[in-house]
């Protein structure tokens, strides 16, 4: 078993090792934003993180730039929603990671719900990726809670909703 913090030991590194050497087994990482990616032989095969998996959970992990994790070798995966070798994962998760840095500022705290503002009309038009991200606001439920149960993707319905946060049309509560 490896474990270590990711504020000193930051992920990509961690999972570049990981993947170079060719390890399997489960990394997990204890963060409100977490979850587990399976390794078999260097490459990564399954992600979960809440209710997501596959390419959605693998976004999410990617926004990781804290929390403690652990591997536990030669765990293997319950399933299989993902095939990426090791410049794939790393690439892909590069990218994302870069991607969620101005979202995180927005949206810092993922147990805080959100709501319409006062400056909200029902008249507002909107495309369907946007009545998809705003169709769970003012529920009651927590940023964590929305993602997972959004058909969007994790970092496109948190884009989607950044217009209306900065126009000041939903709030953080």
């Amino acid at each position: 078993m490896v474990s270590g913090d990711l504020q000193v030991f930051p992920l990509l590194p961690v999972l570049q090792m990981l993947l170079s050497s060719g390890r399997t087994g489960q990394f997990m990482v204890e963060h409100p934003r977490g979850g587990s990616l399976w390794l078999e032989h260097g490459e990564i095969v399954h992600a979960r993180s809440g209710d997501l998996t596959g390419e959605a959970a693998l976004q999410l992990l990617g926004s990781l730039d804290s929390g403690t994790f652990t591997f536990e070798a030669d765990r293997p995966a319950p399933v299989h929603t993902l095939h990426l070798r090791q410049d794939a994962a790393m690439h892909r998760m590069y990218l994302d990671s870069e991607a969620w840095a101005g979202l995180l500022r927005l949206f810092p705290d993922w147990s805080r719900t959100l709501r319409f503002s006062e400056r909200w009309v029902e008249a507002q038009p909107v495309t369907r990726q946007q009545y998809l991200a705003l169709s769970q606001v003012g529920h009651g439920q927590s940023l964590r809670s929305m993602v997972n149960h959004n058909e969007l993707p994790p970092r496109v319905m948190l884009e989607t909703l950044k217009p209306f946060l900065a126009n000041g049309l939903i709030e953080v509560i």
